[in-house]
């Protein structure tokens, strides 16, 4: 269920608005935090961990969203998360054809359809020669709020692919017109000298039986890339891809990367495609944002604590495209490494010239954090969300000092940010029960002007945990700060939930 670690080295295969005067930068708009766990599910303790979220671009009050999350029934098709309310209320709807829940599942819709993608591992994960292969389907529902499981419309194991991630259009001019256009990004062993990092694409994902190209976007092979590859995809035909090369370490503490991004100016539809960005060092597709930074993948064995909060670390990362006409040259990319001797720290930056050159140094720097996520907004506003440890720890310890802040942060021109708080939970409870714990990703969506996003956190209701408000679907007493089961009166244990929240401008 959770991300297969990279291979080891010595494995084998494996423009700028100006504001007035004394007026701040951006207004602090109507904020909305609601735990999605349905009233009828009051019982329940799972780790509903590594949510996802896709919000319908034609129809905002229609949203989609997943997790760690199994069929209450024990049994059957995977659910997903569905509201038809803008987010204000969820229920359950067990569409998704895995067995009971999935590993890894992210989700997108089309931008005029109505349709909804979804990438997921498919579960149980399978195993050959002792070595976990996790399969990819990647999925279609015509109506995501009907009781048809989603089609499969690609089914491909090999020696494994692992963290699909979707993002989906629809296209506006030529060929692609009224066509359903969906980039799922994964990490693909099954690829050449290393070269894992990978996106499957269609320009006809709405077809009866459409077709996806499998292409890695690393070209300059080695080791294996880490498992988040991520793109970004805009009206125009732009694609940005970026994803995580090896370059050196020999050990999971040691491993050392490149961050790197490609483009594709077509949809990727050309004969060879992410290969419009080359890098002014070696002349090869992809532009080298960063180069051999150490991102250490850790824990390196399932059983252990992980070191930052309960969570592993390794591999995170992020990447947004301006979405308004013309700006399809401004990109926003974060990723996570370490700095010094124990941290993981976020980046953030920046390219305003189609991914060609990047702000030199960090737009911000987060310390101590995992998932980030980022959006752009119809006016051109960046929302940039992450989950960040507080308070002093060593490495693979937690204690009552520690809590888990999620932030999100908005910019109209990458300097100036302001901060809003979403959540401040305890980070020593509840106790992990395996990685990872609160999730690999968050995501953040922008519709118009406003955001939408997910997270997952400790479920306390207790009001000041959640300094921006919160609403509770499932039985809870906030005066007792306490979970109740259905009858409203037997008491719950805390455990780890989705939260949706929604920025109106």
């Amino acid at each position: 269920m959770p991300k297969t670690p990279p291979r080891t080295p010595s494995a084998r295969k494996r423009p700028r608005r100006r504001r007035a005067a004394g007026r701040p930068l951006l207004t602090p708009g109507t904020v909305t935090v609601v735990n999605m766990i349905p009233q009828s599910l009051s019982g329940e303790t799972n780790h509903d961990s590594e949510p996802n979220l896709a919000v319908n671009p034609a129809n905002p009050a229609q949203i989609a969203a997943s997790a760690f999350t199994p069929n209450p029934a024990g049994f059957g098709n995977a659910p997903i998360f569905v509201s038809t309310d803008g987010g204000n209320t969820w229920v359950l709807n067990a569409i998704v054809p895995s067995d009971r829940m999935t590993a890894d599942i992210s989700l997108g819709f089309g931008r005029t359809s109505g349709k909804l993608y979804a990438g997921i591992i498919r579960t149980p994960i399978e195993f050959v020669n002792g070595q976990a292969t996790p399969r990819l389907n990647i999925l279609r529902a015509n109506s995501f709020t009907g009781a048809t499981p989603m089609k499969v419309l690609k089914n491909r194991r090999g020696e494994g692919v692992d963290q699909p991630y979707v993002e989906a259009t629809t296209g506006t001019t030529g060929a692609t017109a009224g066509k359903d256009i969906v980039f799922v990004s994964d990490n693909d062993f099954n690829q050449p000298a290393g070269r894992t990092a990978t996106i499957d694409h269609s320009r006809k994902a709405g077809a009866t039986s459409p077709a996806f190209k499998t292409v890695s976007i690393d070209v300059r092979g080695g080791n294996g890339d880490a498992p988040s590859i991520r793109s970004a995809v805009h009206a125009d035909g732009t694609v940005y891809g970026g994803f995580l090369h090896m370059v050196g370490g020999t050990s999971w503490a040691t491993l050392r990367y490149d961050v790197v991004v490609v483009r594709d100016d077509a949809f990727a539809g050309g004969a060879g495609p992410f290969a419009a960005l080359l890098d002014p060092g070696d002349g090869q597709a992809g532009r080298r944002v960063a180069l051999n930074r150490l991102i250490p993948f850790l824990p390196d064995q399932q059983g252990d604590p992980g070191p930052l909060g309960q969570e592993r670390i390794g591999s995170h990362l992020a990447i947004a495209v301006d979405p308004r006409p013309g700006q399809s040259g401004t990109v926003y990319l974060a990723w996570a490494d370490r700095v010094g001797a124990t941290d993981y720290t976020v980046h953030l930056r920046s390219s305003t010239d189609r991914g060609v050159t990047w702000s030199p140094a960090d737009l911000l720097a987060i310390t101590n954090a995992v998932n980030p996520a980022l959006a752009i907004n119809s006016d051109g506003t960046v929302g940039f969300a992450y989950q960040q440890l507080t308070g002093a720890f060593t490495p693979g310890v937690v204690t009552a000092a520690n809590r888990w802040v999620t932030h999100f942060r908005r910019s109209s021109n990458g300097v100036s940010w302001n901060d809003l708080i979403l959540a401040t939970v305890p980070a020593n409870a509840p106790p992990a029960r395996g990685l990872p714990y609160l999730g690999d990703y968050i995501r953040v969506q922008a519709v118009g002007r406003d955001f939408y996003g997910i997270f997952s956190a400790n479920n306390t209701p207790n009001l000041a945990n959640f300094p921006s408000g919160v609403r509770f679907q499932r039985n809870h007493n906030f005066a007792l700060q306490r979970l109740l089961d259905i009858d409203g009166v037997t008491p719950v244990d805390i455990s780890i939930d989705p939260f949706f929240f929604r920025v109106t401008a």
